[in-house]
């Protein structure tokens, strides 16, 4: 796979993961005990670090270090979540927005140095508080201890990782802290160190379960690797979920002394890794696809019984070969096929005295080697924090225990596809249901009376509906996420007017087009912000003097309503002046004093451009540019928007779209020998006037009265400017009553022909624009019919 191919799918996963830290942290905020929800945010920034580092974006991987660091603190339970922790999380979540996109765009230089090291600086101010107690202790160990601070470090953690990868029963502490009671074995094992020259793999075959291979994996990592965002544990656990860990022999002659350690340095030498597994070389090798070639060779050692040592001192790596010296070693126990408990390791005494010289030392082998430590008072921390240290490492293992065939099952459940791909086969789909159409309209073939051939119709008329609601399937997704980003948008937009909100939220599995949820993110947050400002009231003792809670609510919910989905946004508020809105439309020219507007029309006016009631510009509200989006927007969705609004009692907006962008539901007319679509969205009845309800209005127009109601009469032909053989009267032609921004109008046409689902086709661009026109569809005989804008047509 190419370089260029991983960046791609870094940017793609990476983006996800970002899109959901948002949530994540709210989610913390509202339940800061819930261990599960910090996890989560944990491994997403860990995600992100390796993959950050490992493709180049170097300073997302080194802002997104230090916030896991800080996530890794809490989530040890050594600090209490409070809402200043929150506000600093939630920068730095910014902050990597504005880095990732950065990095994406290969600028040079960062769009906002002072935030992003504003940021890092809070983050440090998080981790500061934990300095002055570590220090104290590291300070005791030093002064308490024989051993060089760091081989106790190193031992300490060597007994977890003998516990972690091979599942051993910890041996008695016999206060040595030495190889035996990490899982080392008797002079005979194959593991142990036999003059460090040769593995006997024989005795390994033997622990290897029916059709399982026996390889041998050797690292050798470079200096970088703790940079890049990798060590050697990650690579022992994901080699561990595909088999069985036999032995691992570790070089440590190249660890410095405490003083001279770098903490983003790998001093680690070779690695040799020896395990049994079903599973073919290609897939172990996929686990370091991100690693140089000269960083690891896999090979299968079936049918050896001996080979030396360090398979680099001979023919294997081309990578610079350290002097011989001490090896570490650690030999999983393992389970026999004959037997169904694992025996625990025999001691080995050789190994139990302490180690009295720099050399020996560095034979002690690091549960999880260092991987890039704050500093190098980190590694001298006492005990009990590199034992918190390895419970963490415990729990994310334990995260990963399920059986790794499920895990194999899951992941082919799922497979990530380009939208462009699917919009591709919705269209081919759609050109196959206009074959199909075509096809059962046909006269010719509507002649032919064999009951076996329209059987044959019936069924592909059946299966080509059915493909299409298959494909149409696969755009749809929940709206969850979209909502879950409010929450964001609710938390600030009411701390920088000092109002107590709470978000409510309902309906999020509801599922709608994918191209429609990344459409709606701007509405919403301008309808959110328009009800925090607007809606609900900045004094609590006015809400109190009309009986509600202080704290004000907003109240975000999506259902299905017949064909469309509804998304409604609510408040608790004080709902719509009225006649403050009137006045205003009034001097600004947008209606006259004359005119008679209902509830309805004279809410609508507030999402005219530049129409704004807020007495001031502030942050959120005031220019007369956000209902005006709302507007545009829904209406480029082929929705509309409904406003409701009593006294005292709050303002409800209701958008009402589609459930998908690329088939319409409308009703066919025709006129003047022409068929048309009208979205049915748009139409609220359909009627045949008598001679007494029409009327004209000298200048103004016809006019036609339906029950209580004036409506204008809009002759179709006349609007698109087609020539019709004769001008029929109102009484004799069909009028379907239209709702559009501007009001309800009767719209004239011939006949009405059926209602229908239609493929939208998108006029080309070379085409004159019409805005009476949204765009065409091609009919079951093979004709095209244009899609009317009732937006232009009155």
């Amino acid at each position: 796979m190419s370089r260029e191919r991983l960046r791609q799918i870094f940017i793609e996963e990476a983006s996800e993961i970002i899109e959901k830290l948002d949530s994540d942290v709210m989610a913390l905020e509202s339940d800061p005990g819930n261990s599960d929800t910090l996890n989560e945010l944990f491994r997403g920034v860990h995600t992100l670090k390796g993959s950050a580092n490992s493709i180049g974006f170097t300073r997302l991987g080194t802002f997104v270090h230090s916030f896991e660091d800080a996530l890794d603190y809490y989530r040890a339970g050594q600090g209490t979540v409070n809402t200043a922790v929150i506000d600093t999380f939630l920068d730095a979540v910014d902050v990597i927005k504005d880095v990732f996109d950065d990095e994406v765009q290969e600028r040079s230089e960062l769009t906002h140095p002072a935030r992003y090291e504003q940021s890092l600086e809070h983050i440090r101010q998080l981790l500061v508080r934990v300095s002055p107690a570590e220090e104290t202790e590291s300070a005791t160990a030093e002064d308490t201890s024989d051993q060089r601070p760091s081989q106790t470090a190193y031992r300490e953690v060597l007994r977890d990782l003998a516990e972690e990868f091979a599942s051993v029963p910890e041996a008695p502490d016999d206060s040595t802290d030495s190889a035996s009671a990490v899982g080392g074995r008797a002079p005979s094992d194959p593991g142990s160190r036999e003059g460090a020259d040769h593995i006997d793999l024989g005795e390994l075959q033997s622990h290897k379960g029916p059709g399982e291979h026996l390889y041998h994996i050797q690292l050798t990592l470079d200096s970088d690797i703790y940079i890049r965002g990798y060590d050697h544990a990650i690579f022992l656990r994901l080699l561990r979920e595909q088999g069985s860990i036999l032995s691992v022999r570790w070089d440590l002659s190249r660890v410095s002394h405490l003083s001279d350690i770098d903490p983003l340095r790998c001093d680690i030498g070779i690695v040799d890794i020896y395990m049994a597994s079903d599973h073919p070389q290609g897939e172990i090798e996929e686990i370091f696809e991100f690693l140089d070639d000269f960083e690891y060779r896999v090979r299968v050692v079936d049918d050896e019984t001996s080979e030396p040592a360090s398979i680099a001192q001979s023919d294997s790596i081309a990578a610079p070969t350290p002097a011989p010296s001490p090896a570490a070693t650690v030999t999983a126990a393992t389970t026999s096929p004959d037997e169904g408990h694992r025996e625990p390791p025999a001691p080995d005494t050789a190994a139990s005295a302490p180690p009295t010289a720099p050399a020996e030392a560095s034979t002690e082998l690091p549960t999880e080697p260092p991987t890039a430590p704050e500093s190098a008072d980190a590694i001298a921390a006492a005990p009990t924090a590199l034992a918190a240290e390895s419970e963490v490492e415990a729990d994310r293992a334990a995260e990963r225990s399920a059986p790794a065939n499920r895990g194999r099952d899951e992941k082919r459940s799922f497979v990530r596809i380009d939208t462009k791909k699917l919009d591709e086969l919705f269209d081919s789909v759609g050109e196959l249901v206009i074959a199909q159409s075509f096809l059962t309209q046909n006269p010719t073939i509507q002649d032919i009376a064999d009951e076996h051939v329209k059987k044959t119709l019936d069924v592909l008329s059946k299966i080509t509906r059915l493909i299409q609601n298959r494909v149409m399937s696969l755009r749809m997704v929940p709206i969850r996420d979209t909502f879950e980003k409010m929450r964001r948008v609710v938390r600030d937009a009411s701390r920088k007017i000092d109002k107590d909100i709470v978000l409510h939220i309902n309906g999020e599995d509801t599922e709608i087009d994918k191209n429609m949820v990344d459409a709606l993110g701007d509405p919403l947050i301008h309808l959110i912000r328009n009800a925090i400002d607007h809606g609900i009231e900045s004094d609590p003792a006015e809400r109190t003097l009309h009986g509600k809670p202080i704290q004000g609510n907003i109240f975000l919910r999506a259902f299905h309503k017949g064909g469309s989905i509804v998304i409604e946004i609510s408040d608790d508020g004080r709902g719509i002046n009225r006649e403050k809105v009137l006045h205003k439309a009034i001097r600004q020219g947008l209606v006259s004093a004359e005119e008679e507007l209902s509830d309805t029309q004279v809410y609508s006016l507030i999402m005219q451009a530049g129409f704004s009631t807020a007495e001031a510009i502030s942050d959120l509200s005031g220019r007369g540019v956000g209902l005006d989006v709302v507007r545009s927007s829904v209406e480029q969705l082929r929705g509309k928007v409904e406003i409701q609004s009593m006294a005292q009692q709050g303002t409800t907006f209701s958008l009402q779209l589609p459930l998908t962008l690329a088939i319409i539901d409308g009703m066919l007319v025709r006129c003047a020998h022409e068929t048309f679509i009208i979205p049915t969205l748009s139409i609220l009845e359909s009627f045949q006037p008598s001679n007494d309800s029409v009327f004209t209005y000298q200048g103004k127009g016809e006019f036609v009265k339906l029950r209580e109601e004036i409506l204008p009469i809009v002759r179709l032909d006349e609007v698109l400017n087609i020539r019709a053989a004769k001008r029929l009267k109102a009484a004799e032609a069909t009028l379907v009553h239209v709702e559009n921004d501007n009001g309800h109008f009767a719209l004239l046409v011939d006949e009405l022909i059926s209602r229908q689902q239609v493929v939208i086709k998108p006029i080309g661009e070379g085409s004159i624009r019409v805005p009476q026109v949204s765009g065409a569809a091609v009919m079951g005989n093979g004709m095209v019919s244009l899609i009317l804008n009732v937006e232009g047509l009155y």
